[in-house]
């Protein structure tokens, strides 16, 4: 059985999605595929899943769920299962076969190979488990943003890894469209302008660079009163200068982009 986080909740037996109940049951379920073959208090379950405060029945309440999820899941023979511990519960299970798990194992071998398009490949294979927000149809918007907002931050990152190790590769004219977009979506991400810039150099294209980093500027300035980060500035004089050391730039600047302000 595999087990999808990164989009809608699902559980695919023998190709086919299972049925897994109303949307706090298929929480429930998702609660413990992040913590997959660990432990998760009851309490802990009745926090995310009440974030606004919980009915006296909670605890049973989540007791329920976790009895049909125990059905669902037994039934058909997946090799999974769910049990009691304590004060908690447990889903047992291979967490390869579980996306969110499978994605960070990817990531890992990614970051652990020193061939840029070997990297490239493991973290295209880590982005194509996305299909769509985490726990798309489970969370509400500020349950993701108080709570799961690292996912959506790892899937960001991932991404600028790969362009990254693209841009090593001198994929510039290739990734113009895709950063162009990327930054239109997150705006206010400076190591997606830094590729960008970096991407326009490579392909000749150094006014339109300048005009990113511009655009950049006018927008940190004038949303948050923040100037762009020493590392931005340093890449936007290299790109007027037109420095040789550009050739390395995407090495230190974008592998250090997740570190960046905003």
């Amino acid at each position: 059985m595999d087990f999808r986080l990164l989009g809608p909740v699902q559980a695919i037996a023998a190709g086919r999605p299972l049925i897994l109940g109303e949307r706090k049951q298929r929480l429930v379920l998702a609660i413990l595929l992040l913590e997959a073959n660990r432990v998760v208090p009851v309490e802990r379950m009745v926090e995310l899943i009440w974030p606004d405060g919980p009915p006296d029945s909670a605890q049973r309440i989540v007791q329920a769920h976790v009895s049909r999820l125990r059905g669902i899941v037994g039934r058909v023979g997946s090799g999974a299962s769910v049990s009691r511990h304590g004060r908690g519960y447990l889903l047992a299970c291979d967490a390869g076969r579980v996306d969110i798990h499978a994605f960070r194992q990817l990531l890992h071998q990614a970051r652990a190979t020193p061939d840029d398009e070997a990297k490239a490949t493991l973290l295209r294979q880590a982005l194509g488990l996305w299909r769509g927000p985490a726990l798309a149809d489970v969370i509400t918007a500020r349950l993701r943003q108080e709570v799961f907002a690292s996912l959506e931050e790892a899937r960001l990152t991932a991404v600028t890894e790969r362009v990254d190790a693209e841009l090593r590769l001198g994929r510039h004219v290739e990734l113009i469209d895709e950063l162009t977009g990327l930054l239109a979506r997150y705006p206010d991400r400076q190591p997606f302008a830094a590729q960008l810039m970096l991407a326009l150099h490579g392909a000749g294209r150094g006014p339109d660079a300048a005009t990113v980093y511009r655009d950049m500027r006018q927008r940190l300035h004038d949303e948050y009163g923040l100037d762009p980060s020493p590392e931005l500035v340093d890449l936007h004089v290299a790109i007027l200068r037109n420095d040789p050391s550009l050739d390395l730039a995407c090495r230190g600047l974008c592998r250090r982009a997740g570190a960046w302000a905003r």
